[in-house]
């Protein structure tokens, strides 16, 4: 019998082993994305529009900072977007990556509503991350329906990014720009 149970601890060990080489190769995937997103670092001042029932109006200058956190697998951003009249929002996100199901993550929540909102996505052919929330379906009820979004990351630019938020009444079928913003760096 202990020869059984050597053999049977020989056995695990080498599944314990095959198993941390496996996690180690999961590992460098998820670093790998998550560097594709270190143009998104740094601290930045946010304008650009939203919105409004009249039309699209500017936003005053907000700031944001992003941070990579847990050992560079998560990349924060705390984001005071100013909507002028309307107040301020403060607004943060967390970007992970899943290497088992090949697709960025982002939990996204703000001090206006208050609600955890949960994107999938992946690069364009652009070169733009792009995630939405019609899977997870954390959508917002409205008359008739609900309301999805989508955010568009483009870091293509030389000196800072865009970030572009759309709203969806249908689906996916068809987006409307709802807030368009722009991060330059901060000195």
């Amino acid at each position: 019998m202990g020869m059984i149970q050597v053999g049977g601890l020989g056995v695990a060990l080498c599944l314990l082993s095959t198993g941390a080489l496996a996690q180690d190769s999961v590992s460098d995937q998820q670093l790998e994305a998550m560097a594709r997103l270190a143009p998104l670092a740094g601290d930045w001042v946010v304008t650009g529009q939203v919105m409004g029932p009249d039309g699209m109006q500017a936003l005053d200058a907000g700031d944001a900072q992003t941070r990579f956190v847990f050992n560079d697998r998560g990349l924060e951003e705390n984001a005071r977007i100013d909507l002028g009249a309307d107040g301020v929002t403060h607004m943060r996100t967390l970007f992970s990556y899943d290497p088992y199901r090949a697709l960025y993550r982002l939990s996204v929540m703000d001090d206006t509503y208050g609600l955890l909102d949960v994107y999938e996505g992946d690069f364009d052919d652009a070169g733009r991350l792009v995630a939405t929330n019609l899977r997870a379906d954390t959508s917002y009820p409205i008359e008739g329906g609900q309301l999805h979004f989508k955010l568009v990351y483009d870091f293509t630019h030389a000196d800072g990014h865009e970030f572009d938020i759309y709203l969806s009444a249908d689906l996916g079928e068809s987006w409307t720009l709802y807030f368009d913003q722009d991060y330059a760096p901060a000195n």
